[in-house]
């Protein structure tokens, strides 16, 4: 095959897949499962561009954008009024959340940070960090089995006290820059903890982390896109493979279908026929 013909052959993939990409997209916007929100750096034509992620544990949906703002996460949720459980990181575009958790597990790598450093900030960033380890293997056993939910919510009510503690400790005695996080998270201190009072709510963002990071390879080893509908490309295939894999099909065999039937002017094939898409 022809180096030219290769983006040819993606654009056909991308109009046979145009219509999954779509019912995907529109389950994400119209159900209420938590959903686990990120975004991550790309390349078009050189120029800084960035992958937007929607995802849940049903399905993912891509979208790249110039822009790393309010504005291309509006783009993303086609300018919907976001009411369903959402998990995060602290970027100031998901601050409008009714239901929003923090991702642990970026405090706990910004914490080890601080414990990493001398003065007060070594000390009480090592508890924090500490605390909410404990925090999320505490849910992990639960999710597990191993204890109950009033076990958990036991266990976890003593951790959510010593870390409002530490907050306090480092609000009044660390550096300027650890003393404006722990004021701001002592702000925000129930989003925390959102995932003890909503059914099905991890305490992290690992999920949109795994759905990025195939895209983070394929960044690295293509160095981006340089066109439009290279573009297009990436999140059509993205969000059909990652869906899929997400119900243990088989990809090839999707997109194979689907090119079938778009050839046939047929709809496409359905990944999941219970969940509509």
């Amino acid at each position: 095959m022809g180096v030219g013909s290769v983006p040819n052959v993606e654009e056909r993939v991308s109009a046979s897949l145009n219509l999954v990409y779509d019912r995907i997209h529109k389950f994400i916007l119209q159900h209420q499962f938590c959903m686990y929100f990120d975004e991550t750096g790309w390349r078009d034509k050189g120029k800084r561009h960035f992958v937007w992620l929607a995802a849940c544990q049903q399905a993912a949906v891509y979208r790249i954008d110039r822009n790393r703002s309010a504005a291309a996460f509006q783009r993303l949720i086609s300018g919907k009024t976001w009411d369903a459980p959402a998990v995060t990181d602290r970027y100031a575009v998901y601050s409008s959340f009714k239901t929003h958790q923090f991702c642990l597990a970026h405090l706990i790598r910004e914490f080890k940070k601080y414990g990493e450093r001398d003065g007060p900030d070594k000390s009480i960033g090592t508890a924090l960090e500490n605390e909410l380890r404990l925090s999320c293997k505490i849910h992990g056993q639960y999710r597990e089995g191993k204890i109950s939910l009033v076990e958990r919510n036991r266990r976890l009510g003593a951790r959510k006290r010593r870390v409002e503690y530490w907050l306090d400790d480092g609000l009044a005695n660390g550096s300027d820059a650890f003393s404006k996080i722990c004021g701001t998270l002592l702000e925000d201190f129930e989003k925390l903890w959102t995932f003890t009072k909503t059914l099905g709510m991890e305490p992290t963002n690992n999920l949109a982390e795994r759905d990025l990071r195939k895209l983070v390879i394929w960044r690295k080893k293509s160095y981006g896109t340089r066109s439009e509908r290279g573009k297009k490309f990436v999140e059509r295939i993205t969000t059909v493979a990652q869906t899929v894999r997400k119900h243990g099909g088989n990809v090839l065999h999707l997109v194979q279908q689907a090119i079938k039937c778009f050839y046939l002017r047929n709809p496409p094939p359905l990944i999941s026929e219970a969940l509509g898409f």
